[in-house]
């Protein structure tokens, strides 16, 4: 059974596969859970990082992170391109 997360992202993206769905909506529900904790964007960023999420798929979860920002997509992306976690030569 799909989480709350993945339903949501299935009905937003259109030809997203059920299990990639899944798979981004736990990442996105983790990166939630960190930043419950007062953890920082960076800290996320770090943590997509080191489980080996693509830059694409970070800026699709931070994207939901950013909720109802008015530019989320163009943070998302800004957030994620010049995160420390990004950084050239650590990439």
């Amino acid at each position: 059974m799909p989480s709350h997360t993945a339903e949501e992202l299935l009905a937003n993206i259109h030809g997203l596969a059920p299990e990639l769905a899944q798979q981004i909506g736990d990442q996105i529900d983790e990166c939630r859970r960190l930043l419950d904790t007062n953890a920082g964007m960076d800290a996320v960023q770090q943590h997509l990082k080191d489980e080996g999420v693509s830059i694409i798929q970070a800026i699709l979860i931070t994207t939901r992170l950013l909720e109802d920002h008015p530019d989320r997509l163009r943070s998302a992306r800004q957030i994620v391109e010049c995160s420390p976690a990004r950084a050239h030569g650590t990439a």
